[in-house]
């Protein structure tokens, strides 16, 4: 081994380094990035090597495990998912841990349902778009020792030397043991123009000359003292880096996500003047800021039911599958429907069972339906004007005539505001498959109309596991294309401007 450490517990991949790893996202505010066991932000604690933990201070914090070990960390975004590296693999996930040896009071373990790896992933050094995202297989149950971690925001202006915090079950130095309790070490951030150096620096340490080549598109950020002796290790890759928030609420945000090192614990100031097989590296952390488009991209995608879309003559495509039974479709004003079913030559399931009566008069849609609408209509959330349920999902899928769009317009609007809307929210989108979003709504005023690209506009409303408001009501009209283009595009791009992060 030269020293190179990916903050794992296992060797995989090559010879000189060791590899490991709902809408409703983390949040920033009272409901994540807040310790409700202790208060670390107002601590000046600074421990060199770092020490144990208290029991619950890092409630975001998990463990992923393979074969009954710990392998790497990870943090709770949401009740479904979690965040990690992407060179981790786990088949277990647990979280409320905190001492190994004993079950704890809040300790919960699930299975895996998917991974989603960053596109770009790069395992060459210095490990571009090193992140990764877990789906449980059930929802964690929070509590005083189970809670999420905040997101930063996009412009989150943390400074350098702002004191940020890892923690983990790793290694308590280079080659060390691993410990069975919590530790947490508090590293001091680096200036980007010098971890650019720094890596320059482990250039001529590396067996393979194309391994350290920053550069502008980097998403790694640096974190410890040029003195060493603070620092992750194998067996901490995949938690988080957590700083202080400059925002209001005194909470900490998941600013990078543990990635690797030279070693762990060197001091790496004057690497230049040392041998390469001795030089030494901050930590070196995926920056979460940069990654803030796809982490959010996917934790939309991943809550989005699959199974909505139907193939009907109102020509809009899409497929049901998996195990789960959908809810109701609404054909609002609309007397016919075909559906199609089809099957590949690999593994069957027992299939369906369909039942489709009429109903009379006014159908008030609830959570868990998808409507389709085709004729100019009012539509509202659940209960309006009463408040709406938690865990909530509704769909519109709305089809204007040819050389028509669909112009949404709203009479009343009050969901929870939140940063990024990321806790309840309607998403305009402009195709069923949902790859293109018009706009992302939340708060308590009523949004200026909103235009579609075309003839088809998506309307999905959904609302977290707490606090509910009024909801909305809106008319949908069609209007034909006679705006020009130029026009239609600014009107698009300033309700962006006010209304879309």
């Amino acid at each position: 081994m030269l020293g190179l450490v990916m903050r794992t517990t296992a060797a995989l991949l090559s010879l000189y380094f060791w590899v490991n790893t709902g809408i409703h996202a983390a949040q920033t505010g009272s409901k994540c990035g807040i310790s409700q066991v202790c208060n670390p932000m107002v601590s000046s604690l600074r421990v060199v090597g770092g020490t144990e933990a208290m029991y619950g201070s890092h409630p975001w914090l998990v463990s992923l495990q393979n074969r009954g070990s710990h392998f790497c960390g990870g943090s709770i975004l949401s009740d479904r998912w979690i965040m990690t590296a992407a060179h981790c693999f786990t088949s277990l996930v647990i979280v409320g841990e905190f001492d190994q040896r004993v079950h704890d009071e809040e300790e919960q373990v699930f299975l895996v349902k998917s991974v989603s790896v960053h596109e770009k992933y790069n395992p060459a050094l210095p490990m571009n778009y090193d992140i990764a995202l877990i789906e449980l297989n059930q929802r964690i149950q929070m509590g005083a020792r189970v809670q999420p971690i905040c997101l930063p925001l996009p412009n989150e202006n943390i400074l350098p030397q702002t004191t940020c915090m890892t923690a983990g079950w790793g290694r308590i130095k280079e080659r060390g043991r691993l410990p069975v309790v919590l530790r947490e070490v508090h590293l001091d951030l680096v200036d980007g123009a010098k971890c650019k150096y720094v890596l320059q620096t482990l250039k001529g340490s590396m067996m393979n000359q194309r391994l350290i080549r920053p550069q502008p598109s980097m998403t790694v950020l640096c974190a410890g003292p040029e003195t060493g002796g603070r620092d992750a290790c194998q067996g901490d890759s995949g938690g988080p880096l957590v700083c202080p928030a400059r925002s209001e609420g005194h909470h900490w945000v998941a600013l990078g996500v543990t990635s690797w090192g030279k070693g762990c614990g060197r001091s790496w100031g004057n690497n230049s003047s040392r041998p390469p097989s001795k030089r030494g590296s901050p930590g070196i952390f995926t920056d979460v800021r940069l990654l803030l488009p796809w982490i959010k991209r996917k934790l939309r995608e991943g809550s989005v039911c699959k199974y909505l879309n139907v193939f009907l003559c109102l020509c809009v495509t899409g497929v049901f599958c998996g195990s789960v039974l959908p809810g109701p479709i609404l054909l609002n004003n609309s007397h016919n429907a075909t559906l199609l079913f089809s099957s590949d030559i690999s593994r069957a399931g027992s299939g369906f069972v369909i039942r489709h009566h009429a109903v009379k008069g006014h159908f008030h849609p609830g959570c868990g339906t998808l409507v389709l609408v085709e004729d100019k209509a009012s539509i509202h959330s659940p209960n309006h004007p009463q408040a709406y349920s938690n865990d909530c999902v509704l769909r519109w899928v709305i089809h204007a005539p040819l050389g028509h769009v669909v112009k949404l317009e709203f009479t009343d609007f009050d969901l929870e505001e939140s940063e990024r809307c990321l806790y309840d929210s309607l998403t305009v989108l402009g195709d069923v498959e949902g790859t293109e979003e018009i706009a992302l709504l939340c708060g308590g005023s009523i949004p200026p109309p909103v235009l579609s690209y075309n003839s088809t506009m998506v309307l999905q409303f959904t609302s977290d596991s707490s606090i509910t408001h009024r909801g909305f009501r809106a008319t949908l009209t069609f209007i034909k294309e006679m705006i020009h283009k130029y026009d239609l595009v600014f009107i698009i791009c300033e309700y962006e401007f006010f209304f879309i992060w």
